[in-house]
């Protein structure tokens, strides 16, 4: 009789013992699958503010090349106006003025290769096929066409150009001129557009970036 008494006790006891360790090593595994789940949100939440950051300066980046290829756009529309006036009265006093035209001209070129879309393609090519196809009229008075579209310019050959010579090419009738400040006015449109656009995108990002930066911070 105390021997089966004896073995009910030892029983007993092993089956609490067991219970005890049960209940211990599932609690750990709680309290480890919960610090798991934790960290894992916690650098989702890293991932996520990282790939936001990136999207906020790509879009800053964006919306800084459309300020100035509107900037450029906008100028070049301006001063082609202006060399076309000068032109047309056959003033000696406008090299200044196609310089200006000459580098808004390839500034403006230069902001639609690094932006990209269709338009912006579109008004590129535009703007090369304006000064290739008048290309024999600019250069006989000093403005270079260079085979990537571009232009340089010569002063001293176009302050020496012969008046109606320097009038055909860039004066306000003239091919050039007209076709170069309506490409330049909608190239300054679209890139005011995207610009405004690119700011929006970042705005929204932003918000994002700092909701999640007043909760943690890379050393959380």
């Amino acid at each position: 009789m105390r021997i089966r008494t004896g073995i009910r006790r030892t029983t007993t006891q092993m089956l609490n013992h067991s219970r005890r360790k049960t209940s211990l090593s599932a609690s750990r595994r709680s309290s480890l699958l919960s610090a798991a789940r934790y960290n894992s949100g916690l650098q989702n939440s890293r991932l996520g503010m990282m790939m936001n950051a990136n999207s906020v300066q790509s879009a800053r980046l964006l919306r800084s090349n459309y300020e100035k290829l509107e900037k450029s756009a906008t100028s070049l529309e301006e001063q082609t106006k202006l060399l076309a006036e000068k032109a047309d009265v056959g003033g000696k006093d406008l090299t200044g003025t196609a310089a200006n035209v000459v580098q808004h001209y390839n500034d403006t070129m230069e902001g639609l290769k690094k932006s990209s879309g269709i338009l912006n393609d579109y008004y590129r090519q535009t703007m090369r096929e304006i000064a290739v196809s008048n290309k024999d009229k600019l250069e006989e008075i000093g403005i270079m066409v260079r085979t990537d579209g571009t232009l340089s310019l010569n002063k001293d050959k176009l302050a020496e150009a012969d008046a109606e010579k320097v009038k055909a090419a860039l004066g306000a009738s003239g091919d050039f001129a007209k076709r170069m400040q309506a490409v330049a006015s909608r190239a300054a449109d679209n890139a005011a557009a995207s610009a405004t656009s690119a700011a929006s995108q970042y705005t929204s990002s932003g918000a994002l970036a700092n909701s999640y930066l007043s909760r943690y911070n890379f050393r959380g």
